[in-house]
């Protein structure tokens, strides 16, 4: 069976509306349910091209579809960019991102810096080190909202426009040789050139 309303009303409150139904089937609470921190927007994507929607607008992710040489100058990491306008209420972005080195040297040193907006988040940096020639990286980092900016961390005072999430890396030395999206062992064989693709997301949490 089904019931036809277009709000509910605790019996205490005469003609006020507790509980607001739309045609589109959104619900307006009088008084938002006391849930504590929520997510508000997520997404994950392969860096493939995909367009997701957001509250904010279409986002385009990175299509990465072959491995990329590194050298001793800081470069941006392919598909890590996303420029993002997180939903209003949001207290904290996390970033993550996904990727798989393979070396091209046997001590193969690998550096990395996050940036927000063109500013580097200098507490963020990372040096990644693969004995066996190949590494699985896992990026992730909080951006927190409120209060004062404090560029080392990464926080913002208020964050309503489209802001640059991205990375930079580069190798340590010409010795330390990394390519990244290349898997370098697979199947009993040694420096196989194999392509993996990184992916990349946001949560937005208030």
């Amino acid at each position: 069976s089904t019931i036809k309303t277009t709000n509910i009303t605790h019996g205490s409150n005469s003609g006020t509306a507790n509980l607001v139904l739309a045609s589109d089937g959104g619900i307006t609470y009088a008084k938002k349910p006391a849930l504590g921190r929520q997510v508000l927007e997520q997404f994950y994507s392969p860096c493939d091209g995909s367009v997701i929607a957001a509250s904010a607008g279409n986002i385009t992710i990175g299509d990465v579809d072959a491995a990329v040489d590194q050298t001793t100058s800081y470069v941006e990491v392919p598909g890590s960019s996303i420029t993002y306008t997180p939903p209003a209420g949001t207290t904290q972005v996390i970033y993550e991102y996904r990727f798989h080195w393979g070396a091209g040297d046997s001590i193969p040193l690998y550096h990395i810096k996050l940036f927000l907006g063109g500013t580097e988040v200098s507490e963020a940096r990372h040096t990644q080190y693969a004995g066996n020639r190949d590494q699985e990286v896992y990026f992730k980092w909080a951006f927190n909202i409120g209060g004062s900016a404090v560029d080392a961390t990464g926080r913002v005072a208020s964050w309503s426009s489209g802001k640059e999430i991205k990375l930079e890396g580069r190798e340590y030395g010409s010795s330390n040789e990394v390519s990244l999206f290349k898997i370098y062992f697979w199947d009993g064989s040694t420096n196989q050139a194999i392509f993996t693709r990184p992916s990349v997301g946001i949560t937005a949490i208030g």
